[in-house]
């Protein structure tokens, strides 16, 4: 085994134990004929936990299944109804109390599959998530082997993590059949955990370089020559190189071999352009370009590639019927090679546009990367005289932004925030260059104008407003003002801030309140 495929793969493992998997049960909501069986009373007392499991405040939802089960004793719903309050106190990260009431679940109703086997499933969760990652093992695999839980969908789940557990021993080829059988056995019943495991055996045969065996697991003889099934494994394996490649492959790649992650690279790319086939059979070629567009000038970093996919995929942009179609496509084009700062492909691009305006903002676009900001300003001064009702005050915005972040000429910055007027986000960005020009007593102004005139942005202005009296070492004024946020914005997230920041200035948060 390739120890680099191992090192990228367990990194990936070690993360993947997540608290619950939601996508499947979405909380587990009852079946609608068991709901259906309930009566009125029981109905009602099962909505209102519901709610409150739904809303995410599953203490309280443990409590209302519990009030169920006392309630109603003889339900036919009861062992469903046991599990969920188990699974609520999970959620609460009351495991020790949730290991318990699964265990109950499966002592009383293990022949009940419908609620024992999510019982066992989320008792092994349990066990693992308190540390005790071989009793929760040992739950997974009685999941998988019992006759009556494997078929279950949460099986799926339990099938998965005990492929990633053998993976992290050391044994490959069984993380890989396990892996392997979850996407078999559950893609229909559980597609997120088949989906998971599918993409770490894509993953795996990627970095092996191994593309034969993978068209082969993923293929069929009924699929083999169907483009539309072909165009779909050809965009899985971009969309897990492109994201793997990116991020390193969990850190495999280092300044000591580059090489070796340029060669990998290559191999995909290589496989790739041989897709191109399926693309076009499909009735798809732009996806092809756009793809192999991003992955040459973004991965390889390859100009000559990126500008060679450019011009042959010029016939299908001239194609499009409507001009401002054609000048999206070259704008999206443009913009790939801005990211990789590729002036020469960047102007080739915008000098095909054919709305003045966009192409003169695409040229703002580029004197921006490469900071030439006399030259942006230019553009965006035309913009702005040409009076158009969207790009004149877009440009007006990224000129102001200019002055703000750039030159830090903030009296001319906030004459443009001033013109733009587009409260409340001009008005907080107007005091945000007042406070950076040192102007301490204009920005508290303008914050209390926000505060008295937008409700939504009181507390945030308030708080902002003791951060600067923090800041500036004013003591008097930042506790009256942290104490006019506790009075006034009581139930918020910054009157949490302002009461930890008193108990810094050693001031208790009862008592009087002072007035600014």
């Amino acid at each position: 085994m390739n120890s680099k495929i191992y090192t990228i793969l367990l990194i990936a493992l070690l993360a993947v134990i997540p608290l619950a998997s939601r996508a499947a049960d979405q909380n587990f909501p009852i079946a609608a004929e068991r709901y259906g069986r309930l009566n009125l009373f029981e109905r009602a007392q099962y909505d209102k936990a519901r709610r409150l499991l739904n809303g995410g405040s599953y203490r309280a939802a443990g409590a209302e299944f519990e009030k169920f089960k006392v309630q109603f004793p003889d339900s036919e719903a009861l062992s469903y109804v046991l599990f969920m309050r188990g699974y609520s106190l999970h959620m609460a990260k009351d495991r020790n109390a949730a290991i318990k009431i699964y265990n109950e679940v499966l002592d009383f109703f293990g022949d009940t599959i419908a609620d024992a086997a999510p019982a066992l499933f989320y008792l092994g969760m349990a066990h693992v998530e308190n540390g005790d990652e071989r009793g929760g093992l040992e739950a997974m695999l009685e999941v998988v082997e019992d006759e009556d839980y494997q078929k279950h969908p949460i099986a799926a789940g339990a099938l998965r993590r005990l492929a990633d557990n053998k993976w992290r021993n050391g044994k490959y080829e069984e993380a890989i059949r396990f892996w392997k059988q979850t996407v078999r056995d559950f893609s229909g019943s559980n597609p997120t955990e088949a989906n998971a495991a599918r993409d770490k055996v894509v993953d795996y045969y990627i970095k092996e370089g191994n593309y034969t065996t993978l068209e082969s697991w993923l293929l069929n003889d009924e699929t083999r020559n169907d483009p539309v099934r072909r165009r779909w494994l050809a965009d899985l394996v971009f969309g897990r190189s492109s994201h793997g490649f990116y991020k390193g492959w969990g850190g495999t790649y280092n300044n000591f071999n580059k090489a070796e992650k340029t060669k990998d690279v290559k191999a995909f790319y290589v496989w790739y352009k041989l897709q191109k086939r399926w693309y076009d059979k499909a009735g798809d070629s732009w996806r092809y370009y756009s793809n192999a567009i991003t992955f040459a000038s973004q991965r390889m970093n390859d100009k000559v590639e990126t500008r060679r996919l450019i011009d042959d995929s010029m016939p299908l942009t001239l194609a499009l019927k409507e001009p401002k179609d054609r000048d999206a496509r070259y704008s999206w084009l443009a913009d790939r090679m801005r990211e990789v700062s590729d002036w020469s492909s960047y102007a080739h691009c915008i000098g095909k546009i054919s709305d003045p305006l966009l192409a003169a903002y695409k040229r703002y676009e580029m004197y921006s990367a490469k900071k030439e900001w006399t030259s942006a300003m230019t553009q965006l001064e035309q913009l702005e005289a040409a009076n158009h009702s969207e790009w004149t005050p877009r440009a007006f915005s990224a000129h102001a932004g200019i002055y703000k972040n750039v030159l830090h000429q903030y009296d001319e910055a906030i004459k443009r925030y001033r013109q733009i007027n587009k409260p409340p986000g001009t008005l907080w960005t107007i005091q945000e260059c007042y406070y950076q020009w040192g102007k301490l007593k204009e920005a508290l102004t303008t914050l209390s104008e926000i505060e008295n005139s937008f409700p939504d942005m009181s507390a945030r202005a308030a708080w902002q407003k003791a951060s600067y009296y923090h800041a500036a070492g004013q003591a008097k004024e930042t506790v009256a003002a942290s104490r006019r946020i506790l009075k006034l914005y009581p139930k918020t997230g910054e009157s949490s801030k302002a009461h930890q920041l008193l108990e810094g200035y050693g001031i208790a948060t009862g008592g009087g309140l002072l007035d600014e």
